[in-house]
């Protein structure tokens, strides 16, 4: 399991005596992350009230209290958590339940029963990037082909400065590199970058048919300008 870089990364795991996560834990730990392991969520939650974690793994359907509670303390403005990745491991029959929350304070959701690898994958996706967050903002995509330039105006479903989901946009294949014009709410000015289309979304997951896409550059200062806008909401 490899996260990208050589800081330490604190992941919560919340009902860590599920079998799932307690296979887990010894292989967080040999990838030299901080593993903070809760059988209940009230412990968990009186840890991330104060303490900065990156990832926060949760079985689900909790076993006391519920998925609000653990949303109101995670995702509260200036909370030590509120930047963390949020995963459920989840029944089943409950997916349905859960997928209201994607994108909505739940980053990603993975059958309860799903292969130690397809969880593991999971967990690297959310530790390696930037956690993204609900914006809907306009996007103009441009792509040259051997026929001429294609483009495509879209729209965000989540942002964040390592990579956006979209709207549409399934006539640019897998791979391919595009430029991009994004134009964040209350911004006159287009934030103007290289991104590359990571993969086709998953509906069932993330309620939007589209593509997500991993950017690989920005101009000069419009960086920083993302970071600020996404800072403020």
């Amino acid at each position: 399991m490899v996260v990208g870089d050589n800081v330490v990364r604190t992941v919560v795991l919340i009902g860590s005596e599920t079998p799932a996560l307690y296979r887990l834990a010894p292989v967080l730990q040999r990838a030299d992350l901080d593993v903070r392991r809760f059988p209940r969520l009230s412990a968990a939650l009186e840890f991330l009230a104060t303490a900065p974690a990156d990832l926060v793994v949760a079985r689900y359907p909790l076993a006391e209290l519920g998925l609000d509670q653990l949303l109101g303390t995670l995702r509260r403005p200036g909370a030590a958590s509120c930047a963390a990745g949020l995963m459920l491991l989840a029944d089943p029959d409950a997916a349905a339940e859960v997928a209201p929350f994607i994108g909505r304070g739940v980053n990603r959701v993975v059958a309860l029963d799903a292969p130690s690898d397809r969880v593991l994958d999971a967990m690297t996706d959310l530790l390696a990037v930037a956690p993204r967050q609900t914006v809907r903002a306009p996007v103009h995509l441009e792509l040259w082909l051997d026929r001429g330039l294609a483009r495509i105006h879209t729209v965000t479903e989540n942002l964040s400065t390592s990579g956006m989901l979209l709207r549409g946009g399934e006539r640019f294949s897998v791979g391919a590199q595009v430029s991009f014009d994004l134009f964040l709410p209350g911004d006159d000015r287009p934030v103007h970058g290289e991104a590359q289309v990571a993969r086709r979304s998953d509906p069932s997951r993330e309620g939007v048919e589209g593509i997500a896409a991993r950017i690989l550059s920005f101009d000069a200062g419009d960086r920083a300008r993302v970071e600020s806008f996404l800072a403020q909401h």
